[in-house]
């Protein structure tokens, strides 16, 4: 049913800062690009991995005209309904969750839980057609682009015009290969639900976080009365294929939701999330797969500019070091993740770790012969990327892990927690 994720859209209100951020720091390529009398739009790829930054003026609004029949196009739909408009309009967020699919009809036939805001359409150009949908997502303001190109040889989707390599602004090299998943933060007990709607709509299975994920509460982090409940779905191609060998998931989302009732007037970095996006769940995060190791990425997106979120040092250290008092672990809970421990069983250097920020955990293993195999995973974390503290970046690094290491996540959470303010 779905092959890829075919792009992620962001709309913004300040184009040039994100075009800066990615292509500068992050080393994307634009290119292509499309300007309508509706609003502008850039193409951005690193490897695998394709974004779509689009922009809306409040002066285009006033004048929102009837798309191109041969070009793709859904913001123009989007706009001219009342129930989307605000959905982009005049804010920072990331709004589209593009799929490759083998059948756009396919999956507008298959139930009735979906809201189309394209219905299916067809767009053309010297290489090829495509046929398109959009649909909205169950979570807040996110929607899902149907694409079935296998029809098409083209580079980019019709409408948009190819930026000559020469006019390409040149990188020393690609650093994201590839997305690993998309996170979306939402409200309390909605999160199953979601997973729900996934698999109805496309076919998406449960997939378990980690070894203390439950199957009904999911993976809870807590800290006094807040927290969140983690779960998680994936999309496995050989669920259609029945291929053996393929052991990688294809497309992952993660569902974050708040711990504190929605009558609460308690506020953590969920609910933080949902009062500053228009109060709205979305996408709080996606992950990017570095081309090569994680720290030699961390290294250059930070001379590059990028900014981070930094773990307190503690977090690095092992618990019994000679001369640490175990108070300072209380805040990360060291007694319970031994991060130490952890790092120098994977070969790592704690120094060099702590100077770029970088978390490292491992994978549980349950059997004896797979305890012989390390199963490692290290990531970073950017602060928000837009001025409404929303949404923001991770880089990361699986070497052989398949989840999401629990004592990671619940340093996130403190991070942030942290550094919001918002802890208890």
């Amino acid at each position: 049913m779905i092959k890829a994720i075919h792009h992620i859209e962001l709309h913004t209100v300040d184009p040039d800062r994100l075009l800066n951020l990615f292509v500068h720091i992050y080393g994307f390529q634009v290119i292509a690009t499309r300007t309508t009398k509706n609003y502008s739009q850039w193409l951005l790829k690193s490897y695998k991995c394709q974004l779509l930054i689009s922009s809306v003026s409040s002066l285009q609004l006033n004048n929102v005209t009837a798309y191109k029949n041969d070009d793709y196009d859904i913001l123009t739909s989007i706009l001219h309904r009342e129930d989307t408009r605000d959905f982009i309009f005049n804010r920072d967020t990331v709004f589209n969750v593009a799929l490759l699919v083998n059948s756009v009809s396919t999956i507008l036939d298959n139930t009735n839980d979906i809201q189309v805001i394209v219905s299916r359409r067809q767009a053309t150009n010297e290489h090829g057609t495509i046929d398109y949908a959009c649909i909205k997502s169950c979570v807040g303001n996110v929607v899902h682009t149907l694409i079935d190109a296998s029809n098409y040889t083209g580079s980019v989707l019709p409408g948009f015009v190819i930026v000559p390599i020469s006019h390409q602004q040149n990188s020393d090299k690609l650093l994201v290969n590839d997305m690993d998943h998309v996170a979306f933060a939402m409200q309390n007990n909605s999160a199953l639900p979601s997973i729900r709607w996934y698999e109805k709509v496309f076919g998406m299975k449960r997939f378990i976080v980690n070894q203390e994920d439950d199957p009904f509460q999911g993976f809870p982090v807590r800290v006094g009365t807040m927290g969140m409940r983690l779960f998680a779905s994936a999309y496995w191609k050989c669920a259609e294929t029945a291929c053996i060998n393929e052991e990688k998931a294809n497309i992952k989302f993660v569902f974050s939701e708040s711990l504190i009732e929605d009558d609460s007037r308690s506020k953590d970095q969920i609910t933080n999330f949902i009062t500053h996006h228009n109060h709205q769940a979305g996408i709080q995060h996606i992950a990017f797969i570095c081309t090569s190791d994680i720290k030699d990425a961390v290294r250059t997106t930070k001379a590059n500019g990028a900014q981070f979120l930094q773990p307190c040092r503690d977090y690095y250290l092992k618990v019994g070091t000679k001369g640490v008092n175990i108070d300072v672990f209380l805040f990360f809970d060291i007694t319970k993740e031994n991060n130490g421990r952890v790092i120098e069983e994977a070969n790592e250097n704690a120094d060099e770790l702590a100077e770029l920020g970088i978390l490292l955990d491992n994978e549980a293993e349950t059997t004896e012969i797979s305890r012989c195999k390390k199963r490692v995973l290290l990531q970073i974390f950017t602060k928000s990327i837009f001025d409404n503290d929303t949404f923001f970046l991770e880089l990361i690094e699986r070497r052989g892990a398949t989840g999401f290491g629990a004592g990671n996540i619940r340093t996130l959470w403190k991070i942030v927690q942290q550094q919001t303010g918002d802890r208890s």
